[in-house]
């Protein structure tokens, strides 16, 4: 089989690729289209004269189109693994990972496997993983914001072995951040829901939710540190949520409310919406504020401590109850 692991190589065939596409399609296309707008225009000028001058052009439009269309086929049923590869999606993600991956301290037979198995257009999150855990992602990340003041999260050795590649509905942790698909529109490999857990305590999971580990070990944490401060706090026990799910929360919720289906963290496993409770056991009421609700302000202001973070405090619509992981990388 022919190989492709050169990117001068993959550009020269993606560019060939459309250009035998424009000359199948659009080159005849607009040829037949102008010369019927001037047959319409000059009717009265038709005669033999008028029809053999244009003949002679659509002798060279037939004979490019029909050269396009062999070395379109030829190079299409050749096993030719660049022309197979060279769609828009293949060719920009094998783009950006090669400029990235160049430069990196990096195994060249693991780096090169990488990049063909975008070519083969297969999914392998282990290897995917991998690489770029030896391209020292988060190690690029913290340079460029070592400005930034780093906020003061409990050791990770309290939770689990953070530093290994284990993947739970595409996510992996490295050095405490969670790292999950970039969304790519089309290709449902990135969207979140998809690969929600049946049966998440006999798939390796530590609940019964389908929450990541890692997260789910973070929560619970943090909701006994609350219990031990004399405050009461519940996670949803949707833990995962189902793509189709969050189609339903998309179509019926106000505009601008939830995100679009495929994008949201609570369909990867590493978001939950928290419950909060007065001190009499009852539920803190929808129009509150960190005062009115004692449980909510602790957990605010100590979410951080545990790794955790209520990114959407200050959105358009405010979700007090919204709470992620606070370190988080799209891969």
């Amino acid at each position: 089989m022919f190989t492709c692991n050169n990117i001068n190589l993959l550009t020269f065939t993606y560019y060939l690729k459309y250009i035998l596409a424009i000359n199948m399609t659009i080159v005849p296309f607009i040829y037949f289209y102008l010369n019927l707008i001037n047959l319409i225009k000059n009717k009265k000028k038709l005669n033999k004269w008028y029809i053999k001058r244009r003949i002679k052009p659509i002798f060279y439009i037939i004979i490019l189109f029909t050269l396009s269309l062999i070395l379109h086929n030829t190079l299409n049923t050749s096993n030719n693994i660049c022309y197979l590869s060279a769609t828009p999606k293949i060719y920009h993600e094998y783009k950006n990972s090669y400029n990235f991956l160049q430069n990196k301290d990096i195994d060249s037979e693991l780096k090169n496997n990488y990049l063909n198995n975008i070519l083969t257009n297969k999914s392998n999150n282990t290897l995917t993983s991998t690489v770029y855990k030896q391209a020292n992602i988060i190690k690029v990340n913290e340079e460029k914001n070592s400005i930034v003041e780093e906020p003061k999260v409990i050791v990770e050795d309290n939770f689990l072995n953070e530093t290994d590649t284990n993947i739970q509905n595409n996510v992996y942790i490295i050095n405490g951040t969670f790292n999950y698909p970039k969304y790519v529109y089309g290709n449902t490999n990135t969207y979140s829901g998809m690969f929600c857990p049946s049966d998440p305590l006999n798939n390796g999971y530590n609940n019964p939710y389908g929450y990541n580990n890692y997260f789910y070990t973070r929560l619970t944490r943090f909701i006994e540190e609350a219990r031990n401060n004399g405050y009461l706090i519940t996670i949803s026990s949707q833990g995962c949520r189902t793509y189709d799910t969050q189609i339903n929360y998309y179509n019926t919720m106000t505009p601008g409310r939830a995100a679009s289906p495929g994008l949201s963290l609570h369909g990867f496993g590493i978001a939950s919406d928290l419950e909060f409770y007065n001190q009499d056991g009852s539920i803190c009421s929808y129009f509150r504020t960190d005062s009115s609700c004692p449980s909510m302000g602790w957990a605010h202001q100590n979410a951080e401590k545990f790794g955790l973070t209520f990114p959407l405090l200050y959105s358009n619509y405010k979700e007090d109850w919204h709470i992620e992981p606070l370190n988080k990388s799209k891969y």
